[in-house]
């Protein structure tokens, strides 16, 4: 899976940023995961994935995916604005899934609905028929992967005609402002969160890096209409360092 640096925005993968050690990264923080999102976004984190949940658009009985859950937050988003539906989770960290399913489990305790499954899959190779899910969402995910044009085609493949292919993921900021003030965020601010926090610094060093190197938003909007969806539009959010992405499988 290694290969040459690409350019920032291709769909390569850096060399350090090679499956088997992101996989081994989340694993390592997947304890302290939550907090440090809720730290890293001054809590408005949540706010962004019931934004997506939304943008989803749901009808009970629909099926929904969530790719790269992590944790679970987007999925139980998912699963909270329908608790008729029936989301499922994928991911390919086996910490992050058996904290998503811890959580899963005390939800459940205490009567949340929760979604269907949690399971370990590979985004780039998804295990469901074309045209299965009413919605495919991935929140902070899609960043990691090594081949992200592919990755929204295969969202794209398992999404219903008139179904909705939605991102939640950080960007580069468009202005000047704001560049400088997420680059000491990003760069100072968050890393040492990360190593009082997580004892992990290195894991949020990673951040700002894999940002430079995701395309732009305009450069993904145009990545998901290469992919085959349609009328794909975005906001920003978070001082403009986050993007919500909105595209629809053909009808």
């Amino acid at each position: 899976m290694a290969s040459p640096r690409p350019a920032p925005g291709s769909g390569d993968l850096p060399l350090d940023r090679e499956p088997s050690r992101i996989e081994a990264m989340f694993g390592d923080i997947a304890s302290r995961y939550d907090l440090m999102n809720r730290l890293m976004t001054a809590g408005l984190d949540g706010r962004w994935r019931r934004m997506a949940a939304s943008e989803a658009r749901l009808s009970p009985g629909g099926e929904a995916l969530d790719v790269c859950c992590g944790t679970g937050d987007l999925a139980f988003s998912l699963v909270e604005a329908c608790p008729a539906c029936a989301v499922t989770g994928l991911d390919f960290t086996p910490a992050m899934l058996a904290r998503a399913r811890e959580k899963a489990a005390a939800r459940a305790r205490r009567g949340d609905p929760v979604p269907h499954a949690f399971l370990e899959a590979d985004l780039l190779d998804l295990p469901f028929d074309d045209g299965r899910f009413a919605a495919v969402t991935v929140g902070w995910g899609v960043r990691n992967v090594p081949d992200v044009p592919r990755a929204f085609a295969e969202m794209a493949r398992v999404t219903r005609p008139g179904g909705r292919v939605v991102c939640l993921e950080s960007t580069l900021p468009s202005t000047s402002w704001s560049r400088r003030f997420h680059a000491l965020w990003q760069g100072c601010v968050v890393p040492t969160l990360g190593r009082l926090v997580s004892g992990d610094r290195s894991a949020y060093s990673y951040l700002p890096a894999s940002v430079a190197a995701f395309p732009g938003a305009d450069e993904l909007a145009a990545v998901m209409s290469r992919a085959g969806l349609v009328r794909v539009r975005y906001r920003r959010l978070g001082l403009d360092a986050v993007a919500l992405h909105v595209g629809e499988a053909p009808a």
